[in-house]
């Protein structure tokens, strides 16, 4: 069955309607008409739904969360059907300790407690500024795999946006950290039940997957391309007294660097645009790229069997949306040095 997009206010307030209404046996108390009432598998899968959505939204959403951190308690408040329907995913998906699973009151105040550490956790992504300021509660060993898979999937996230300002070593041992880290949450969904509450949460893995592993390519590629153009620099002057063959050498290995980008960097960029723009680093902002791109870039190609010139302009032309620096009428002699802000 496919997934549905959900307005979860509206949804909710649908369903409540479906039901409450119905032809009132007296004047205070409803009866359900049987034709609106939902099958139970159906209501089953749009609570468990909103409960996935709604953990999400607590850890990523910049917006305010408060119906989401209260979604346990506005189940209750619905119809017994719901509270009871919600109170099964719930203490499956979170693993609640029995000790709390049969009063309501205490099952509300540990959801609660639960939300609140996500939303604390999430708190870095929101305000990576204020993070060093903020004061965390520890994760007890008790918790949940969702829980700690969520914690492993949001720590990814923030070292991943932080490497794109470190060094490219950095950047690079980093990633692998990610990528590990990202393999381990993934492990962690396969031990929660019902599956389907972690289907959120496994897409947005492989989202940030994507970007962990089509970044780490697009940084050691265009290193490379760095270095072949320092090599073309160079070789390129002395061609007709030491022959062609190194400077058709490198334009190969240019041509080899440049597939990969062109391997990876569409979808890079449409993992980027399901995110927020002002908290992700675009492409040139990435290590050593846009010096790079500029030195590569600047080459002249007598010989271009690769396509390199009309490639490369492509690449130019792609990114310079976004890239103050890049742009289709852009000299890019005036593009700015790595780690300054004036031009050349």
């Amino acid at each position: 069955m496919s997934r549905p997009p959900l307005n979860m206010t509206t949804s909710l307030d649908y369903f409540s309607c479906l039901e409450m209404s119905g032809s009132a046996s007296s004047s205070d108390s409803w009866t359900p008409r049987r034709e609106l009432q939902l099958p139970t598998e159906l209501l089953h899968k749009i609570i468990l739904w909103v409960i996935s959505d709604s953990v999400h939204a607590i850890c990523v959403s910049p917006e305010d969360t408060t119906w989401e951190k209260n979604v346990m308690n506005t189940f209750h408040a619905i119809s017994p059907v719901f509270k009871a329907i919600a109170n099964e995913v719930a203490i499956k998906a979170f693993d609640i300790p029995k000790s709390v699973r049969q009063d309501d009151d205490s099952l509300l105040a540990t959801m609660r407690d639960i939300f609140l550490y996500l939303n604390r956790l999430g708190m870095r992504l929101r305000h990576p500024s204020e993070w060093g300021s903020v004061s965390f509660q520890t994760i007890d060993c008790s918790a949940s795999s969702f829980v700690f898979a969520y914690a492993l999937y949001l720590s990814c996230i923030s070292l991943r946006r932080n490497a794109s300002r470190s060094p490219r070593d950095v950047f690079e041992s980093t990633h692998k950290v990610i990528l590990s880290a990202l393999t381990q949450s993934e492990a962690l969904c396969d031990r929660v039940f019902p599956a389907e509450v972690t289907d959120v949460l496994r897409d947005s893995i492989q989202e940030e997957y994507d970007l962990a592993r089509h970044g780490l390519v697009i940084v050691q590629a265009f290193n490379n391309l760095h270095d072949y153009a320092t090599s073309m620099l160079v070789l390129q002057p002395t061609e007709e007294e030491d022959g062609s063959g190194p400077v058709t050498a490198v334009r190969s290995l240019i041509h080899g660097s440049l597939c990969r980008v062109e391997a990876v960097h569409e979808a890079y960029s449409s993992v980027l645009s399901k995110k927020a723009v002002r908290d992700e680093p675009r492409i040139y902002q990435l290590p050593g790229v846009l010096p790079a791109l500029r030195k590569v870039y600047g080459l002249t190609f007598v010989e271009d069997e690769y396509d390199l010139q009309r490639r490369l302009q492509k690449i130019v032309d792609k990114w310079s949306d976004g890239c103050p620096f890049l742009n289709k009428n852009a000299d890019v002699t005036r593009l700015p040095c790595e780690g300054c802000t004036h031009t050349h």
